[in-house]
């Protein structure tokens, strides 16, 4: 089955002097012809989990975020509640749209409670800690340079689903994020490095870094396999160079099972 479950996250501007932004959650699909399963069961199961995580949160899912880690995950409780929801959601890929794939695939949940869950366990202290400053210092500064390349077109709705006339827009998503991802690895790390303890520091930045390279690995391979490497964007490529130190991580393994 060819899909990707990606996230991308921005700023909404205004039109003011001085415009206010915020942070929204973009979780989106791309479900290709060979799919086995109507787009719309995708659809549903994602509309259900946005449901459950608002009632169990109080938070709108517009304000939430997966990429930098949300505060809200940093929390250890809130953690397990939203890994416990995310573990609902995929079930709900697997039961209901027979997708085999969902514990597979990269996704921000199955990241942080999976794939290197004792990794993010470790370093959620000093990621909360840095939290605060390197939203005030990177967040607005990244999504500014990401919108500077990306033309100003119809973007996604919140858990919208693609299919394959809508796969320009697709694109057009994942440049955005990877363009925000790139900008914010570079102006994370220094902070870590001035505000917490030095493993700590190493550690958080390599979690991050493995975030942002196994996503961009999944983007990549999506693209190889489909025949569609001529509009991978340019931003999303340049995150798989310097891989060589994940060629050994079982994430790597487990992700590519699917694509032999």
């Amino acid at each position: 089955m060819l899909y990707c479950r990606l996230t991308v996250v921005f700023v909404l501007v205004f039109g003011n002097p001085f415009p206010e932004w915020g942070r929204v959650k973009r979780e989106f699909m791309f479900v290709s012809d060979t799919n086995s399963t109507d787009p719309g069961c995708f659809q549903n199961c994602t509309n259900q989990w946005k449901s459950d995580f608002e009632s169990t949160f109080t938070l709108k899912i517009s304000d939430y975020y997966d990429f930098p880690f949300h505060p809200l995950i940093l929390h250890y409780p809130n953690y397990l509640k939203y890994c416990d929801l995310a573990e609902k959601q995929t079930k709900c890929f697997i039961d209901d749209c027979d997708d085999d794939t969902a514990e597979r695939v990269f996704s921000p949940s199955n990241f942080v409670c999976h794939f290197k869950r004792q990794q993010f366990l470790t370093v959620r202290s000093c990621l909360e800690e840095t939290e605060p400053i390197t939203f005030l210092k990177c967040d607005q500064y990244c999504h500014t340079k990401a919108l500077d390349f990306v033309k100003s077109e119809a973007r996604a709705t919140i858990g919208e689903v693609f299919v394959k006339p809508e796969l320009s827009r697709y694109q057009r998503e994942l440049d955005l994020l990877c363009t925000f991802q790139e900008c914010f690895r570079n102006c994370h790390e220094p902070v870590v490095n001035e505000m917490c303890a030095p493993a700590l520091a190493v550690a958080s930045t390599e979690l991050i870094q493995a975030y942002i390279q196994l996503h961009a690995i999944d983007i990549y391979d999506w693209h190889l396999m489909s025949d569609n490497m001529v509009s991978l964007p340019d931003s999303c490529a340049r995150l798989t160079a310097n891989t060589r130190q994940l060629e050994e991580d079982p994430v790597v393994k487990i992700i590519n099972s699917d694509k032999e």
